[in-house]
């Protein structure tokens, strides 16, 4: 199913909520858990280390997961899932994406940028001050430090107006 979805929205953000170190927890089930992961187009990951709650019957569960162990396959997923969203984000380098300007203005070496959140909810710097509350449609120039680079569509400065506003937002 996730692979029909990116085949029907490609700039679709997917994410997954994974728990890594439950009891009973084998070598092969992590490494089958992390082959799966590879292999699907997940954009974001919420990799969480599984740790014992005193009165819950998985606490009393034998084969309890090693901490340093849950915390080693943690590292390797968080990794893995970085390394998906770069390539995610990167491949929006040189296209357009819509993006709602936020009320956050700040400096860096370009000079002063507003930040955005695309629609499929990823962080971008928009080069100069723009009022929040705005769509804009944005041209993809870089990814810096996770986060997207780029300028207002020059198309977007001829409309003769702030961008657009929307009454809903709707994500899939």
């Amino acid at each position: 199913k996730i692979q029909k979805i990116r085949a029907a929205m490609p700039t679709a953000a997917i994410g997954a909520d994974v728990m890594v170190g439950f009891p009973g927890e084998t070598d092969s089930e992590f490494e089958a858990t992390r082959q799966i992961i590879d292999d699907l187009p997940f954009t974001y990951l919420h990799v969480f280390t599984y740790s014992p709650r005193p009165g819950t019957p998985a606490a009393e569960m034998p084969n309890q997961v090693p901490v340093h162990l849950a915390r080693e396959r943690n590292r390797i997923l968080r990794e893995l899932a970085s390394g998906k969203k770069l390539a995610f984000m990167r491949s929006f380098v040189g296209r357009s994406l819509e993006a709602i300007t936020l009320n956050v203005v700040g400096y860096d070496d370009a000079g002063e940028f507003t930040e955005a959140l695309t629609e499929n909810y990823l962080k971008l710097r928009l080069h100069g001050r723009h009022e929040p509350n705005f769509w804009k449609l944005a041209s993809i120039k870089n990814v810096i430090d996770g986060v997207l680079v780029g300028e207002v569509h020059k198309s977007d400065n001829h409309k003769g107006h702030e961008g657009s506003r929307r009454t809903a937002l709707s994500f899939v």
